[in-house]
Parts: structure tokens; sequence; C-alpha cells
């Protein structure tokens, strides 16, 4: 699973240079410094900046607020990009989110968001998305929209509970960052 934020990279991306460079140094407009962001132009639209990526479950994503904050895990593999990274580059312009999934029979699904940005870390980083269309129901956008990011050493109990940063309501409806569960644990608890 896969989130992705669009970027001012549709130059680059048109030149055909991101094929064979994915990983992007971006100096953003409001960063006094750089960062570097893993581009993604094998999925629709091409020059999606990867802001958080799972596969294996090789990184914990139960981290702290300063973790979450700063950003964690290697960019070609799993990681979150860092809250302050990602507001500062969804408040730039005009931004789509888009997720993608894929079960554990491999069947790919995604959500897009034609809006997205973050709100400032006084505002907890608070959630904005709009203009849903995908092939999953939009489990994410309805539910979180408007919704401060939370850790689970910030006392919100949601976080705790599910053992990751989020944009938690009375909990969630979809949470990407929870506790990452493997096909062979998974079956085997289903069947105790």
């Amino acid at each position: 699973m896969t989130l992705v934020l669009w970027h001012d990279l549709l130059f680059s991306y048109k030149i055909k240079q991101l094929n064979e460079h994915p990983l992007r140094l971006v100096i953003p407009q409001f960063l006094t410094g750089v960062v570097f962001l893993f581009v993604y132009v094998c999925i629709p639209g091409g020059g999606w900046t990867m802001f958080q990526r799972r596969h294996d479950g090789s990184v914990s994503f139960n981290r702290g607020w300063s973790e979450y904050h700063e950003g964690f895990g290697e960019l070609r593999g799993e990681h979150w990009l860092g809250n302050q990274h990602l507001y500062l580059l969804s408040n730039q312009g005009s931004y789509s989110l888009r997720i993608d999934m894929q079960d554990w029979g491999h069947t790919h699904k995604h959500a897009l968001y034609h809006t997205f940005r973050i709100e400032d870390e006084e505002n907890h980083y608070r959630l904005h998305v709009s203009g849903f269309s995908g092939t999953v129901e939009d489990s994410f956008g309805w539910y979180h929209d408007q919704q401060g990011f939370s850790t689970p050493d910030t006392g919100n109990i949601c976080a705790e509970i599910s053992h990751a940063g989020w944009w938690f309501r009375q909990c969630f409806y979809a949470n990407l960052n929870g506790v990452y569960y493997k096909v062979e644990l998974s079956e085997n608890t289903l069947q105790d």
C-alpha cells in the first residue's frame, strides 16, 4: 500500500527524466533546507511523490509525534516522509492524493482525492481531502477529513490501541499506518 502526493514534477516527467532517477532532491517553496522524495511514475498521471509506503512490515509505524513530524524509514523501502515535509509540500499549490492498495490475493485497488492538503503543526496537521473517485469505497475522506493527526504518545486512545499515528476521529474506518499483519499470521489468527 502506498500513499502518494502530486508534486510540481510534471515538467521533469514530460522530458522522461523521472523514469531514470526516481529519487529526487526537492526544495519546497517554504522550506529552508532540502528534502529527498521518491517519485513514482508507473501509475496513471505519473510523477506522484510517495509520502508513505508499506509493503512487508519491516518498519514499525508505532512511533511518537516527533518521529511522525520528522519522518522515518528508508525512501526506497517502507517509510513516512514526515508531517512537516508533507505540510510544506501540500501547501505550495493545488494537489491530489492517490492511495494504492494490494490485498493478500494481489488484487489492486485505489482511491483518488482531487484535493489534498494538511495544516501546520500548530493545528495538529489537520487533514483536508475531497473529490473522491476510485475502485474502493471512500472510507478515508468521509470519516477522516478535518481531523488532526495523533500519535500513541499524544494521549489519543485510538492512536494507542492501533499502535500508529493517523488522522483519527472516534478511532477509524481507515488506518493505513496501523499494525502490518503478514499473511501467515493473519491466516492463523483467523483459524483460531
